[in-house]
This record gives C-alpha cells, structure tokens and sequence, in this order.
C-alpha cells in the first residue's frame, strides 16, 4: 500500500535510467547464453543441490500467496463493509474461495516435490531430479486436507490479526493494489505457459545422452511437451517484489530489494539443480519485471486520476 510520497518517489529520469541498465544486462546475458548456454549447464549443474533443491520445492510460493493475502483483504473488506450486503457477501466468499485454493496448489506443489525426493533417496538417485512439469504421486486425502486446514487457520490468523489495525481507509487501499497484484500474478503466469508452450524446449536434465537434442533459446520448436524456456520457478520468485505494493516507507524499499536478492538466487538454483538453462531464468525475470513495471504504472496511474477526480 503505497501512498503518493511513496508513488512519486522515482521520477520519470531515474526509471529510465534503471530500465536502460537492466535491459542491457539482459541483452548481454542472452548474447552469453546464446552461446554458451549447453556449456554453463555442463559446469554447473549438481543433481544433488541442497540450495537447488530447496528452492525447487518451497521457492514457488510468491506465485500463490499474493492470491491468498488478495484473498484475504477481500474478506477483510467485505466483513467491515455491510452496506451493501451482497457486495460484501461476494467478497468474503470470493476472498476465502481464493485464498484457500491457492494455499491448496502451493501445499500440493510442496507436496509433489517432497515425495520426488523421497523417492530419489529410495532409489538412489540424485535428490534433485524432480520433474517439474507433472507429478503424479500424493500424499493420504486425510493428512492432505488435515495439513492444509490447519496451514490456512494459521495464515488466516496472521494476515487477519494484520490487517485488523488498519484503518477502512487503509483497508479499501489495499483492496485496490490487491487487484492489481493479482492482475500481474495472472498476466505472468499466463505468459511464462503460452511461452513454454511455444518453445517446446527441451530441459537440462531431459537432454538425450549426445545432447542433440539441445536448442538455443531463439529457436522456436512447437509444442511437444517440454517446457524449459522460459523458467516458470524464475517467474514466480520474481513476483516477489509485489509484497512490495502492500507496504509503505521503508518496508516498501526493503521488500522490493529482497524480491530482487530473492529471484537472483532463484534463477541461479534452477541451473544450479538442471531445471532450466540460463537463458530460460533470465528471459522469465526480465519479462515479469517487465509485466511488473507495467502494472504497477498503470496502478499509479489509477491513483493519481482518481486524486484528481477528488
């Protein structure tokens, strides 16, 4: 929740400033992968990653809980707000239906990834080979459900006990960056599928033993099932800089560069534990920074209309 001290705070100049930097850190880096991108895998690459592994099952969660804390204003909004009973209504069980059913697929993903492990130890294979892109394996519909009830009372407790010293003033802000937040976690995802889709790249650890069957990350095959560029973990550790937009003052500077600390070290684990080539986590964080940026200019940009509308 940013206020327009904290809106105005980067100006125009300095913006550019940033986007010509990052942008030509990027270039540089897909010029390096464009060449080298099969070799740094090569160099890189430890099946048995304690980091990559970990990142590979926990590290997904921005993805997921900006829907829950949206979902979870919503219902605060709609318990405070009675006017209009339906209204309200709608947004408590809309807030709730969202919030669990994110918690849900983020405690399913941990899930999925857990149980992989656990049979890479039974088997012994290396930790890491977890396939990221289907899982068939599960735990008991009991403890699942148990675990997750009890995941969301806790949580619910949390964001509710925080959001109950916030003003309505406050409360009906942050309904509004909720929307928006969950509009970039949508317009990303939506992206990084279409483009995986697309891609048909083949991942590091799915490559023939020749290795033949190694794409550049330019080379556009169609869809055949494989789904490595661009990296679907970068993206969601990205969205990480969204906790930012609930925040003000310095809270709002500290999230920001911890998402940013935080996707770097995910993009490095996912070539680290050869899920993806590097070429698939820098596209996947330039462009949710970019979908980022966009959708937080816009939010500005509502903001500042309805200031003036006043």
């Amino acid at each position: 929740m940013v206020n327009q001290e904290g809106v105005d705070a980067m100006s125009v100049a300095e913006q550019k400033r940033w986007f010509i930097a990052a942008t030509s850190i990027f270039v540089v880096l897909m010029i390096i992968a464009g060449c080298w991108d099969l070799q740094i895998s090569r160099h890189f690459i430890d099946y048995n990653s304690i980091f990559g592994t970990l990142f590979q099952t926990l590290g997904e969660f921005p993805v997921y809980m900006v829907l829950v804390l949206s979902g979870e204003i919503a219902m605060a909004y709609g318990l405070r707000n009675r006017v209009n009973g339906l209204f309200s209504g709608s947004l408590v069980i809309g807030g709730f239906a969202l919030s669990i059913w994110q918690l849900q697929k983020y405690l399913s993903e941990i899930e999925s990834y857990s149980l992989a492990i656990q049979d890479n130890v039974h088997r012994h294979r290396p930790i890491g080979l977890a396939n990221s892109d289907s899982s068939e394996a599960g735990l008991n519909l009991v403890i699942t459900y148990a675990i997750l009830i009890f995941t969301y009372i806790v949580v619910t407790l949390l964001l509710q006990y925080w959001l109950y010293h916030k003003t309505a003033q406050q409360i009906k802000q942050l309904l509004i960056v909720s929307v928006f937040a969950s509009l970039t976690v949508l317009l990303a995802y939506e992206a990084n599928i279409a483009l995986k889709q697309a891609w048909g790249r083949v991942r590091p650890y799915e490559l023939n033993t020749t290795q033949s069957d190694f794409t550049a990350w330019y080379q556009i095959n169609g869809p055949n099932g494989h789904l490595s560029f661009p990296s679907g973990h970068s993206m969601a550790a990205t969205l990480m800089i969204v906790f930012a937009w609930f925040t003000t003052g310095k809270w709002h500077r500290y999230i920001w560069g911890f998402g940013i600390g935080y996707a770097v070290l995910m993009y490095v684990s996912r070539v680290r534990i050869g899920a993806h080539f590097m070429s698939d986590t820098v596209f996947s964080g330039f462009l949710t920074f970019l979908i980022i940026y966009i959708i937080w200019e816009l939010y500005k940009t509502v903001i500042a209309s309805s200031n003036q509308l006043e």
